[in-house]
């Protein structure tokens, strides 16, 4: 479970930026959040504000920059391209100091009742300190590695020959993370904190990236389409679209030779919807294919199915990139409400423009989200993005959160000059 998020200087993140998850507020304390043997809860949803290029879309991806130098893909599915994150480094380039600067990400999280808080600095270049606490009862440091010095391990959570072999045989360079090499040579804390970072699923806006459904269609099949049938969709199946070698156009195969392609090759996905007389009664099927004939909601849906999903299943942390385009609330407040009925500890984070969703309830009639389960999102005018927890603000959030959000005495939302606007709409066509 994920407890905290911290970083500096990435993107439209200046200055230090935290996302707690933390619970500051008891009530229906089951239903919101997670309780632990430590002296705090953690909540299983969170939802994130604010105005049109404010950066909620980059806080999302500040974890996932996190999670790709943590767990970073891998070479023929064998060895982790550990120098992966290089090219997706990006700092705060708005001002001449930060260009200069190193930046920071820190993750507190829990895994079978023992937390961890795992961090990291960075430059463009290289990694220049990392570490690893565990707390049990009290912290207590597991590795510590600054730049151009070996790590310093403790033996008894880090296997110490395998620490040994990587450190004497010099194969923690400076862009590989150390818990990334452990993690390779199956050291088990390492593993641990790896898979942990490695379940993490984060959803960008208007996906409509099917792989990851598509290769959990045929054991799964059943469970999606139960999950788009829950939605009223008029999908009474669904299949993979299949073609032959001699079907793919000639651009594709000039990529991709002949013995690239194993087993079956699939370009999509067909629905299947009832055929009916004209006393309604069913009659036939007939396919449609989901990418050319469905609404673009019903894609979305279908890309969303298996994460939402596998996450309630696994456990794991599900974040989702402008939740609402595309789908209706109702669904949204749905979807939100799995995780809050889950028997698993899966979390939900989701960044959103629709307001209705502040003072929404749940179909148990319980609010959608309290005001610890709130973030907003700001961008100063100097290009400085901000968070910060509704509770942090003196106004009386229990009266009506979504109008005094659309006012804007909560922050988040466009400044607009519709003099401007119209002055606009006026000389067009007049130059």
């Amino acid at each position: 479970m994920l407890v905290q998020f911290s970083f500096s200087n990435y993107k439209c993140f200046k200055n230090e930026t935290t996302l707690n998850l933390v619970a500051s507020n008891t009530k229906g304390k089951e239903h919101y959040s997670f309780a632990t043997k430590y002296k705090y809860s953690i909540l299983k949803t969170l939802a994130v504000y604010g105005a049109n290029a404010s950066g909620k879309t980059k806080l999302f991806e500040a974890l996932r920059f996190m999670k790709d130098i943590v767990a970073p893909p891998k070479r023929d599915e064998k060895i982790p391209v550990f120098d992966y994150w290089l090219n997706k480094y990006d700092c705060y380039r708005l001002n001449t100091k930060s260009k200069e600067e190193n930046s920071f990400f820190e993750t507190i999280f829990i895994i079978d009742d023992i937390q961890y808080r795992y961090g990291l600095e960075i430059n463009k270049t290289s990694i220049v300190s990392e570490w690893l606490y565990v707390k049990d009862k009290r912290e207590i440091l597991a590795f510590e590695r600054k730049a151009d010095a070996s790590p310093n391990f403790n033996e008894r959570l880090i296997n110490a020959k395998t620490a040994a072999n990587l450190i004497d045989a010099d194969m923690i360079a400076a862009t590989t993370p150390f818990i990334s090499a452990l993690a390779a040579f199956k050291d088990p804390l390492a593993k641990k904190i790896v898979d942990w970072f490695d379940s993490i699923t984060i959803i960008s806006a208007n996906d409509m990236e099917f792989v990851h459904t598509i290769k959990n269609m045929d054991e799964n099949k059943d469970a999606i389409i139960a999950f788009l049938k829950s939605f009223d969709l008029s999908i009474d199946n669904l299949a993979l679209h299949e073609i032959s070698y001699d079907d793919i156009p000639e651009k594709i195969k000039k990529i991709i030779a002949e013995d690239g392609y194993k087993g079956k090759i699939i370009d999509g996905v067909v629905t299947f919807h009832k055929i009916y007389n004209e006393l309604y009664e069913k009659v036939d099927t007939r396919q449609f294919r989901l990418e050319l004939d469905e609404s673009f909601g019903t894609n979305r849906l279908f890309a969303l199915s298996w994460p939402f999903i596998s996450s309630i299943r696994k456990g794991s942390l599900l974040l989702v990139d402008e939740i609402d385009s595309g789908i209706h609330p109702n669904i949204v407040k749905a979807l939100v409400g799995m995780f809050y009925k889950a028997t698993s500890e899966a979390q939900l984070i989701i960044n959103t423009q629709n307001s209705s969703l502040l003072n929404a309830a749940g179909d148990d009639g319980l609010k959608l989200f309290r005001k610890d389960q709130v973030y907003v999102v700001n961008k100063n005018r100097y290009g400085e993005s901000s968070l910060m927890p509704f509770t942090d603000f003196k106004d009386d959030l229990r009266s009506n959160m979504e109008k005094l959000y659309l006012e804007g005495s909560l922050g988040g939302v466009p400044y607009l000059d519709t003099d401007i606007l119209m002055e606009t709409v006026k000389n067009v066509g007049h130059e």
